[in-house]
């Protein structure tokens, strides 16, 4: 029997959006990286890829620090995609947020050495700049040799 006004009843799928370009129920989300990341979307170039397959479920990355990512609405060819090639390091876990802070100053550094060279600068200024580059870069290295940085895998789960 079909309803009385002549509606065939639809199901409304979500899109796959594994990186917030989609849009569907909720509109668009804006791009987003899976647990955060050094870079943000204005690194993206101009074109913003968008996948067309309905999602087949939603998924959430977890690592075995605890942290967790946002619901995704995925389809499985891209639950495969991203367990095959964006899995091996957690962002939290590689980049907490001493780290993090150390590694802007160490850009920070680095930039301003390139400028000192740029403007023909030599002699003492740039020895303290490189200095400064590398005592921060040591200061990255030894968090990691603490562990306060370190590789944790991921894990796509899927979720209701």
């Amino acid at each position: 029997m079909t309803p009385a006004n002549n509606e065939t009843p639809a199901l409304h799928l979500e899109r796959c959006n594994p990186y917030g370009h989609s849009t569907g129920p909720g509109g668009d989300r804006g791009p987003r990286h899976l647990m955060g990341g050094l870079f943000g979307p204005q690194y993206e170039g101009a074109k913003k890829w968008v996948c067309e397959n309905p999602a087949d479920g939603y998924f959430v990355m977890t690592c075995a620090c605890g942290h967790k990512g946002q619901r995704m609405p995925l389809c499985y060819p891209h639950v495969r995609m991203i367990g095959k090639r964006q899995s091996g390091i957690c962002p939290p876990c590689v980049m907490p947020p001493a780290a993090r802070a150390v590694y802007e100053d160490v850009q920070r550094a680095q930039a301003r050495v390139v400028a000192l060279h740029v403007a023909g600068v030599i002699g003492q200024p740039v020895r303290d700049a490189v200095s400064r580059a590398e005592g921060l870069a040591l200061e990255l290295t030894m968090m990691y040799q603490q562990g306060l940085i370190h590789r944790c895998p991921l894990t796509l789960t899927e979720v209701s």
